[in-house]
């Protein structure tokens, strides 16, 4: 194990696989969590805790995959408060849940790249229309607005992109042999 001040490089590469993999491990939370804001308070709280433990990774090792086995764990410490909720899992049923999430993990990172890369080659003002409608708090209204397109226009060129999208990442995982 490397020392965790050792040097403002680990600190770096800390902030840097956060960044990375941050929404990785968000999507795992919330796998795991009825509630969009509980899985964005235990997100907080993994991170945290991530950031205390981080002396302990190692590097050239699966970040998600560490970073996600500390989430489950907070997800069952956070557990506790959501027992007075009317939604609630017994610990068998999150830990299957949980089982099935980290065996995704890996197709999940694939799907992530391809799309990233397909995403790349569409035309700016394309990628643009499906980012802005995509944006938390936007719509297809904004992202309509903001491409100078009519409403109709936007829905209809939102349907052509994600089919674009899906034939290029199918291809692509294909290539890369994912799939």
């Amino acid at each position: 194990m490397e020392p965790a001040a050792d040097t403002p490089d680990r600190s770096k590469q800390l902030m840097l696989l956060m960044t990375q993999h941050q929404r990785r491990i968000f999507g795992y939370i919330y796998t795991l969590v009825p509630d969009r804001h509980d899985a964005q308070d235990i997100l907080q709280e993994t991170s945290v805790v991530i950031c205390e433990k981080f002396d302990q990774f190692r590097s050239g090792t699966d970040f998600a995959a560490w970073a996600c086995q500390i989430a489950y764990w907070e997800v069952r410490r956070a557990r506790q408060k959501f027992a007075r909720s009317k939604v609630v899992f017994n610990q068998e049923v999150v830990d299957a849940i949980a089982e099935t999430a980290a065996e995704l993990l890996p197709e999940m990172n694939a799907r992530h790249e391809a799309l990233a890369k397909c995403l790349a080659k569409l035309h700016p003002r394309d990628r643009e229309l499906l980012l802005t409608r995509y944006e938390p708090g936007s719509g297809v209204e904004e992202a309509a607005q903001r491409s100078g397109r009519s409403l109709v226009a936007a829905y209809k060129a939102l349907g052509r992109l994600r089919k674009l999208l899906l034939d290029c990442v199918t291809n692509q995982l294909s290539v890369e042999g994912a799939v």
